[in-house]
């Protein structure tokens, strides 16, 4: 068994926050191919957030792992998107969950994350919608700013 390390920020380039789904979804990806035997998330409070997989050198060489990794990071970057936009202060909970809801019921929108101190978070699939149209769709529901 060999072990190498991977940056996350260097595999996934428009995932600013370590609990984004893409990880998840990079991981359970890795995880099904063959000669990897583990694959885990770390992170600690000085550390950038990296990957670490376990793997068997007989059937997968290091070259072949890095090369998986990044090739099925770059499906994930060019299919899901990620936008941070800063909102108003949501001090209304029903007005929060009915932002949400029409958020999350977009096509293509996959999560929504509403901070309730001024900050929107929504990752959504490329093929699907568009950054402008989200844009457009929150503009509409005057949470900006």
């Amino acid at each position: 068994m060999e072990i190498i390390k991977i940056e996350l920020g260097k595999l996934l380039k428009s995932v600013s926050d370590s609990r984004d789904f893409c990880i998840d979804r990079l991981l359970g990806s890795l995880k099904k191919r063959e000669g990897i035997l583990n694959i885990k998330k770390s992170e600690s409070v000085t550390d950038k957030p990296q990957l670490t997989i376990s793997f068997d050198p007989e059937i997968i060489s290091e070259h072949q792992v890095k090369r998986m990794v990044q090739e099925t990071a770059n499906s994930l970057d060019q299919t899901f998107g990620h936008f941070q936009i800063r909102s108003k202060e949501f001090t209304d909970s029903e007005n929060l969950k009915a932002t949400a809801s029409v958020l999350k019921n977009m096509k293509g929108v996959m999560n929504v994350l509403i901070v309730p101190t001024g900050s929107l978070f929504i990752e959504f699939n490329k093929y699907i919608t568009q950054e402008s149209i989200l844009n457009e769709v929150i503009k509409n529901l005057n949470v900006l700013s």
